[in-house]
């Protein structure tokens, strides 16, 4: 599998007329912001579906000619690439339950493919509104995470600050295949995401290690439409016409859960 990068590069065609561009050149994920945006110019949103396998076929049918295929899609997985996680979270699990401060933002250390590149990043989630702002470090300075500082003149410097600031630590390993369509439509950068056999184990070590074959999370196709600001016409009546309802699933959660790692107590709205 090509090596994947900050922005997606790869073939491009646009429909005359159709108000779509099935192009992944030069195009990024309508979450991903420059941190200088202004808060209200850095708009996202990420809705979810929980969809079955026929499902997910009629929905790749209905964006086919529309949307771009992810030119990194490997053929042997079936169009997917591998993308694996490292969540983290304080001792008394303040991100799982929400606690104040720490109910809107998760910090996580993500490869894209087996040998691929890795970034630090942090979500910010406000209801379906995402923010996100990463940074791509080396493989190799990924144990750099563990130390108690650092000289400053790091690119993963401030998440390393945010860790420390938060006492976030690793708690888990998510994978996943993911196969991924990015084009525009109705004028606005768009992607879609279709993630299965979610897999997760536990991970105390800054560690990217693959995910070895264990029991699924989730037994259906996590589905993302992801897009700036207002639903294109495009998902619209995919949603309309399949029926679809959102449904909200987190992979840290669902494995917390399935783990049994956080104590039974009310989690926050």
């Amino acid at each position: 599998m090509s090596d994947l990068s900050d922005t997606t590069e790869g073939a491009a065609f646009a429909l005359s007329g159709s108000g779509y561009t099935a192009s992944a050149r030069g195009l990024e994920s309508p979450s991903l912001f420059n941190p200088a945006a202004g808060a209200d110019s850095a708009t996202a949103y990420e809705v979810k579906f929980l969809l079955t396998e026929e499902q997910a076929a009629e929905v790749v049918a209905r964006v086919t000619g529309k949307l771009a295929l992810d030119p990194y899609a490997d053929p042997a997985l079936g169009n997917a690439y591998i993308t694996t996680s490292v969540y983290t979270d304080t001792p008394n699990f303040d991100v799982f339950y929400r606690t104040e401060g720490y109910d809107r933002d998760k910090f996580r250390v993500r490869r894209y493919g087996l040998t691929g590149p890795v970034f630090v990043e942090r979500k910010t989630k406000n209801g379906d509104k995402v923010r996100k702002h990463r940074v791509r470090i080396s493989a190799s300075e990924v144990p750099d995470l563990a130390a108690p500082e650092l000289n400053g003149e790091w690119a993963g410097e401030w998440f390393h600050s945010q860790l420390l600031q938060k006492q976030l630590r690793p708690v888990c390993r998510v994978a996943y295949e993911r196969v991924a369509y990015l084009g525009t439509a109705d004028g606005g950068t768009v992607r879609l995401t279709f993630d299965r056999n979610i897999r997760g184990v536990l991970a105390g070590e800054w560690k990217l290690e693959a995910v070895g074959p264990v029991p699924a999370l989730v037994d259906k196709v996590v589905t993302e439409f992801k897009f700036r600001t207002a639903m294109p016409a495009l998902f619209k009546g995919i949603v309309a016409d399949l029926g679809l309802t959102p449904t909200p699933v987190s992979k840290y959660r669902t494995f917390v859960h399935a783990a049994g790692l956080a104590p039974v107590r009310t989690v926050n709205a």
